[in-house]
Protein backbone atom coordinates (compact mmCIF):
# COMPACT_ATOMS: atom_id res chain seq x y z
CA UNK A 1 0.00 0.00 0.00
CA UNK A 2 2.58 2.41 0.90
CA UNK A 3 4.72 1.37 -2.00
CA UNK A 4 1.34 1.74 -4.57
CA UNK A 5 1.48 6.16 -2.46
CA UNK A 6 5.34 6.31 -3.43
CA UNK A 7 4.97 5.32 -6.85
CA UNK A 8 1.88 7.21 -7.55
CA UNK A 9 3.52 10.18 -5.84
CA UNK A 10 6.71 10.18 -7.81
CA UNK A 11 4.07 9.85 -11.26
CA UNK A 12 2.63 13.16 -10.00
CA UNK A 13 5.86 15.14 -8.81
CA UNK A 14 7.15 14.35 -12.63
CA UNK A 15 4.19 15.59 -14.14
CA UNK A 16 4.22 18.43 -12.19
CA UNK A 17 8.26 18.90 -13.23
CA UNK A 18 7.47 18.57 -16.93
CA UNK A 19 4.50 21.31 -16.99
CA UNK A 20 6.80 23.49 -14.95
CA UNK A 21 9.59 23.17 -17.19
CA UNK A 22 7.48 23.82 -20.10
CA UNK A 23 5.69 27.03 -19.22
CA UNK A 24 8.88 28.20 -17.58
CA UNK A 25 10.35 27.61 -21.44
CA UNK A 26 7.26 29.34 -23.11
CA UNK A 27 6.50 32.21 -20.98
CA UNK A 28 9.99 32.81 -19.71
CA UNK A 29 11.57 36.30 -20.86
CA UNK A 30 10.05 37.43 -24.38
CA UNK A 31 11.90 40.90 -24.05
CA UNK A 32 15.41 41.02 -24.59
CA UNK A 33 18.49 43.30 -26.32
CA UNK A 34 19.59 41.95 -29.38
CA UNK A 35 21.97 44.99 -30.82
CA UNK A 36 25.13 45.52 -29.42
CA UNK A 37 24.89 49.00 -30.47
CA UNK A 38 21.60 49.92 -28.34
CA UNK A 39 23.06 51.82 -25.63
CA UNK A 40 21.42 51.40 -21.55
CA UNK A 41 18.60 48.98 -23.21
CA UNK A 42 16.97 51.39 -24.42
CA UNK A 43 16.37 53.46 -28.30
CA UNK A 44 15.88 57.23 -28.86
CA UNK A 45 13.60 58.00 -31.96
CA UNK A 46 13.07 61.43 -32.73
CA UNK A 47 9.53 62.89 -34.49
CA UNK A 48 9.62 62.44 -38.35
CA UNK A 49 8.23 65.47 -40.09
CA UNK A 50 4.91 63.91 -40.44
CA UNK A 51 4.91 63.78 -36.86
CA UNK A 52 5.21 60.26 -36.58
CA UNK A 53 8.19 58.27 -35.12
CA UNK A 54 9.48 55.17 -37.14
CA UNK A 55 11.99 52.71 -35.88
CA UNK A 56 13.86 49.96 -38.17
CA UNK A 57 12.90 46.67 -36.97
CA UNK A 58 12.44 43.21 -38.57
CA UNK A 59 9.45 40.35 -38.19
CA UNK A 60 11.25 36.93 -37.62
CA UNK A 61 14.51 38.85 -39.98
CA UNK A 62 12.98 40.55 -42.18
CA UNK A 63 13.75 44.04 -42.25
CA UNK A 64 10.86 46.36 -41.71
CA UNK A 65 9.66 50.29 -41.09
CA UNK A 66 7.64 50.42 -37.86
CA UNK A 67 4.88 53.22 -37.39
CA UNK A 68 4.98 53.66 -33.19
CA UNK A 69 1.49 53.40 -32.87
CA UNK A 70 0.27 53.45 -29.18
CA UNK A 71 -3.05 52.96 -30.36
CA UNK A 72 -3.05 49.50 -32.20
CA UNK A 73 -3.84 46.48 -30.55
CA UNK A 74 -1.29 44.58 -32.34
CA UNK A 75 1.69 44.58 -34.95
CA UNK A 76 0.65 45.00 -37.98
CA UNK A 77 1.56 44.36 -41.36
CA UNK A 78 0.37 44.16 -45.03
CA UNK A 79 -0.07 40.76 -47.10
CA UNK A 80 2.95 41.61 -48.87
CA UNK A 81 5.06 42.20 -46.33
CA UNK A 82 3.76 38.69 -44.51
CA UNK A 83 4.49 37.37 -47.97
CA UNK A 84 7.94 38.59 -48.21
CA UNK A 85 8.73 37.56 -44.49
CA UNK A 86 7.80 34.23 -45.62
CA UNK A 87 5.18 34.19 -42.04
CA UNK A 88 2.94 30.92 -42.38
CA UNK A 89 -0.87 31.82 -42.82
CA UNK A 90 -2.79 32.85 -40.10
CA UNK A 91 -6.15 32.53 -38.88
CA UNK A 92 -8.65 34.57 -40.48
CA UNK A 93 -10.18 38.11 -38.70
CA UNK A 94 -11.88 41.31 -38.88
CA UNK A 95 -9.43 44.14 -37.67
CA UNK A 96 -11.43 47.92 -36.55
CA UNK A 97 -9.17 50.17 -38.12
CA UNK A 98 -9.91 53.83 -37.60
CA UNK A 99 -10.52 53.37 -41.99
CA UNK A 100 -13.12 51.23 -40.73
CA UNK A 101 -13.18 47.18 -40.77
CA UNK A 102 -10.37 45.31 -42.76
CA UNK A 103 -10.31 41.33 -43.21
CA UNK A 104 -7.34 39.74 -42.64
CA UNK A 105 -5.54 36.94 -40.64
CA UNK A 106 -3.66 36.65 -37.52
CA UNK A 107 -0.54 34.73 -37.54
CA UNK A 108 0.40 33.59 -33.84
CA UNK A 109 4.26 33.44 -32.38
CA UNK A 110 6.24 35.69 -34.12
CA UNK A 111 9.36 37.71 -33.53
CA UNK A 112 9.13 40.87 -33.45
CA UNK A 113 12.48 43.33 -33.26
CA UNK A 114 12.35 47.24 -32.92
CA UNK A 115 15.44 49.00 -32.88
CA UNK A 116 17.44 46.25 -31.08
CA UNK A 117 14.67 45.34 -28.32
CA UNK A 118 12.98 41.88 -29.25
CA UNK A 119 9.85 40.30 -28.32
CA UNK A 120 9.09 36.62 -28.85
CA UNK A 121 5.82 34.93 -29.41
CA UNK A 122 3.89 37.83 -30.46
CA UNK A 123 0.43 37.73 -32.80
CA UNK A 124 0.94 39.89 -35.85
CA UNK A 125 -2.14 40.74 -37.82
CA UNK A 126 -1.79 40.65 -42.01
CA UNK A 127 -4.29 42.97 -43.70
CA UNK A 128 -2.83 46.81 -43.85
CA UNK A 129 -1.80 48.45 -47.23
CA UNK A 130 2.38 49.74 -47.77
CA UNK A 131 5.30 48.73 -46.12
CA UNK A 132 5.09 50.45 -43.21
CA UNK A 133 4.01 48.53 -39.99
CA UNK A 134 2.17 49.77 -37.13
CA UNK A 135 4.39 48.65 -33.64
CA UNK A 136 1.08 48.00 -31.30
CA UNK A 137 0.82 47.38 -28.08
CA UNK A 138 1.61 43.86 -27.59
CA UNK A 139 4.86 44.99 -28.20
CA UNK A 140 4.86 48.45 -26.40
CA UNK A 141 3.35 46.84 -23.25
CA UNK A 142 6.51 44.74 -22.76
CA UNK A 143 8.48 47.69 -22.75
CA UNK A 144 8.51 51.41 -21.46
CA UNK A 145 7.58 54.19 -23.38
CA UNK A 146 8.23 57.57 -23.13
CA UNK A 147 7.33 60.61 -24.89
CA UNK A 148 8.45 63.63 -24.26
CA UNK A 149 8.35 67.03 -26.99
CA UNK A 150 10.11 65.80 -30.37
CA UNK A 151 11.26 62.46 -28.90
CA UNK A 152 10.32 59.28 -27.93
CA UNK A 153 12.20 56.61 -25.94
CA UNK A 154 11.59 52.76 -25.66
CA UNK A 155 13.60 51.00 -22.90
CA UNK A 156 13.80 47.42 -22.09
CA UNK A 157 12.77 47.26 -18.32
CA UNK A 158 15.06 46.55 -15.35
CA UNK A 159 12.79 44.24 -13.24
Amino acid sequence: MVKGFISILIIWVAIFAVVYLYFETRLGSRVQVSDAYLEYGEIQIPRAGDGHFYVQGTINGYPVKFLVDTGASVVSISKEVARRAALPTGRPANFTTAGGIVQGEIVFDQTIDAGGITVRGLQVSVGLYGDVALLGQNFLRNIDVVQTNDRMVLRVRTE
